[in-house]
């Protein structure tokens, strides 16, 4: 357990400053920025035909059924018909088109009105009738789906859905009663594009709708006003690198503290600064462009969004390289990836289930977590055969660094990787430790040999060496387990 809690420590410590991190960043910069430059809603310069295909099964008599008019009749009301074309059509014992696509208001008003509950919830015959409806429009397709239950046929249902997204049909759902939210996320193939109504809201979760429908971005599933390619990608771009500022930031400082050093110097700051807002910038920039072109497209969309991730989190690896003693660029980038794979996920569930802003900074919480996570254990398991292990003060607790050919500074420097204490004699640069080709060299600094009166200052260092600098005791370890009584100690 001892070994394990070791191993795991530095992981878990990543893990935590990514996660906390990029959540103060998300939650104190990144919803400012969004709020600061968000549009008011506006007319959508792209037009759109949208089919609302509403649920008349008997499971929606009654108040359900009053209540979706109510919201209908207003999304009718909301839409500028001298843009846009809306569909009515109806599905309970059978699916009956009661309006075709039209830009006039009163068929679809008095086919609401209309609309009665009657037999079972044939969904399948629902979309395939709106699917035909918009089989020849050049606007924008959508399908709007309101529903209480379950299909009487689920499978025949999300081939239905399935061949109509495979058309470039949007669908959006609005789910109240005994409506399976994960079953529709299969419908409309985005669990962003399902929401939730109880009794009462079922106006709001029109508008919600209707949001998702006219506008959409990497990270906010519900939009506002219609933003152009330029101010979309400098949005995003801008909230990423706010986010990937704070992530580096606290992944430094999780560095330092794993190596006992001060918790940041303005140098370190300053770098880090500069990194998450390059980094976030580019990442959130690329994701933008490629989400925008498919936004519409759910299954696309979320490779969209998925791949800004995995972008932002690479890059995020690839710039931890540069604190991270040895380790190597390439194998830091994939373990960013990753984490922000797995990140992505999380991320996108989050919104998915807790809306915009929620779903925004635990997701970014979420992001962090598996980022640093995954840089910190790519670390470990890609080190080279040989590392320093630092013993603090006589104590259990230890520090392992890899070796390679970038030295490990020991000394009383803010640039030490190891810091020795400066009352203890130990010069700004005491001595430093790195491999020359499958040899462990451990070169003292001339003041400090001089100090000591030192005659070699440089040393090959073999498995299981031990060296002691004041209360710190340093141990080369390779791959090889190393037999207890095998340790030479030197001061």
């Amino acid at each position: 357990m001892r070994k394990l809690r070791q191993k795991l420590a530095k992981p878990l410590l990543f893990a935590t400053y990514g996660a906390i991190g990029c959540f103060l960043a998300a939650s104190l910069l990144g919803e400012a920025w969004l709020s600061l430059t968000r549009l008011p809603p506006s007319v959508p310069s792209t037009t759109h035909a949208i089919v609302l295909l509403i649920d008349s099964s008997n499971s929606m008599d009654g108040n359900k059924l009053s209540e979706v008019k109510t919201a209908a009749s207003g999304f009718v009301q909301r839409q500028d018909l001298s843009q846009n074309q809306i569909a009515l059509i109806s599905f309970g014992g059978g699916a009956q088109v009661i309006a075709p696509l039209t830009a006039n208001a009163n068929p679809l008003q008095q086919g609401i009105s209309g609309l009665q509950a009657s037999g079972g919830t044939p969904m399948t015959g629902g979309i395939q009738a709106a699917s035909q409806v918009l089989q020849n429009t050049t606007l924008k397709r959508n399908i709007l789906l309101f529903t209480d239950g379950q299909p009487d046929d689920q499978l025949t249902a999300s081939l239905a859905a399935a061949a109509a997204r495979s058309q470039n049909i949007n669908i959006v759902a609005v789910a109240t009663g005994g409506a399976d939210v994960d079953y529709l996320a299969q419908i409309t193939g985005d669990r962003a594009l399902v929401l939730p109504a109880k009794s009462g809201n079922f106006d709001q979760a029109f508008q919600k709708a209707e949001k998702a429908i006219f506008d959409r971005q990497l990270v906010e599933s519900q939009g506002s006003g219609a933003y152009g390619l330029g101010l979309s990608v400098l949005r995003i771009g801008v909230w990423a690198g706010l986010m990937t500022l704070g992530l580096a930031i606290a992944l430094v400082i999780g560095q330092n503290r794993y190596l006992k050093r001060r918790w940041l110097t303005w140098q370190e700051g300053i770098a880090s600064i500069i990194l998450g807002l390059l980094t976030g910038l580019a990442a959130g920039a690329i994701g933008q462009i490629l989400f925008v072109p498919v936004a519409t497209i759910p299954v696309l969309e979320s490779a969209g969004r998925v791949t800004g991730w995995i972008i932002l989190g690479g890059l995020t690896g690839l710039g931890m390289s540069l604190f991270v003693p040895n380790l190597k660029p390439r194998r830091a980038l994939i373990g960013g990836a990753l984490g922000g794979l797995l990140g992505a996920a999380g991320f996108l569930g989050s919104a998915a289930v807790f809306g915009d802003v929620v779903g925004r900074l635990s997701g970014a919480a979420i992001l962090g977590f598996f980022i640093g996570l995954m840089i910190a254990l790519i670390e470990q398991l890609s080190r080279n055969a040989w590392w320093l292990t630092v013993h603090w003060s006589d104590s259990v607790e230890q520090t392992k660094v890899a070796l390679g050919n970038t030295p490990i500074i020991l000394g009383s420097s803010e640039a030490a990787h190891v810091y020795l204490p400066r009352s203890q004699g130990f010069t700004p640069t005491t001595a430093r430790i790195f491999t020359e080709g499958d040899r462990v060299i451990l070169e003292f600094d001339p003041n400090y040999g001089k100090q000591r009166n030192m005659k070699a200052l440089r040393q090959d260092l073999e498995n299981g060496a031990v060296r002691k600098l004041g209360n710190v005791k340093l141990e080369i370890q390779t791959v090889t387990d190393i037999p207890q009584g095998n340790h030479k100690q030197s001061k």
